[in-house]
């Protein structure tokens, strides 16, 4: 039998910058993650709890806990790409809400208008989309837009998917991603959830539905690799589900090895 399990606790929601002063976000407000994570720090076969989440994050009770505090999605991969280099991580819970895009400049119509009236010959989407904001970006050096803008135009590009890059990391842990759709059939929604897993090679989805989530009335569907799909109506529950049935699969990894 190995252990103690070292686990990484996502949660929350990243914050993509638009300039020094201003950020795009999410509602992401972590408090599954912290109980999740306290649920965690009760297990005696649990060693390092890394708590990885945005700034205004929700925060486990446990003083066992490790809280790190992120950013963008840059951040968060910077931070999970040092964690899994400085330390054995024997699961991951990845319940933050990971913008799925960046900022990638801001403009104006007017900046936009001037540019492609000297760059009429080009191909319109080149110009506008690949060459046009960049090069018109209204930042500056200042780092912050100005409120005196009109109709400010904001490009945004894609951001790396973290959930993919997981097994990568750490091809030994448990991986358990989360997915939330909204006003959906529990069949949709599960099989999404399915999708997911096989996409990313987690061994768990915890799938949910916004339109199920009041407070702490949280309905969840915890999709196992194997096929088993457990159901809860709390957020508790669910802490106490996923917990629980990530440290059965570590501790069968453990047996595997022994």
């Amino acid at each position: 039998m190995g252990g103690p399990a070292n686990i990484i606790i996502t949660a929350g929601g990243t914050s993509e910058p638009i300039d020094n002063v201003r950020v795009i976000t999410n509602l992401g407000t972590g408090r599954l993650g912290s109980l999740i994570a306290d649920r965690f720090a009760e297990e005696e076969n649990v060693g390092k709890i890394f708590y990885v989440c945005s700034a205004n994050s929700r925060k486990p009770d446990s003083d066992r806990v490790s809280v790190i505090s992120i950013g963008s999605t840059h951040d968060l991969k910077k931070k999970l790409e040092e964690l899994f280099r400085d330390n054995t991580i024997d699961a991951v819970i990845h319940s933050m809400a990971v913008s799925d895009y960046t900022v990638s400049s801001v403009t104006t119509a007017g900046e936009l208008v001037g540019y492609l009236e000297k760059n009429s010959g080009r191909d319109l989407s080149e110009a506008l989309v690949i060459r046009g904001i960049s090069s018109t970006d209204v930042r500056g050096e200042a780092g912050k837009i100005s409120s005196k803008l009109k109709s400010p135009i904001i490009l945004l590009s894609p951001t790396p998917k973290i959930i993919g890059m997981l097994r990568g990391l750490a091809p030994e842990a448990v991986i358990v991603g989360f997915k939330l759709l909204d006003h959906v059939t529990s069949e949709e929604l599960v099989e999404t959830a399915r999708g997911l897993m096989e996409k990313n090679d987690c061994d768990m989805v915890l799938a949910n539905d916004s339109a199920k989530i009041r407070g702490d009335k949280h309905t969840g569907y915890l999709i196992d690799r194997g096929g088993s799909i457990t159901t809860f109506d709390t957020k508790q529950k669910i802490a106490e589900g996923i917990t629980k049935a990530v440290m059965r699969k570590v501790e069968k990894k453990w047996e595997k090895t022994s």
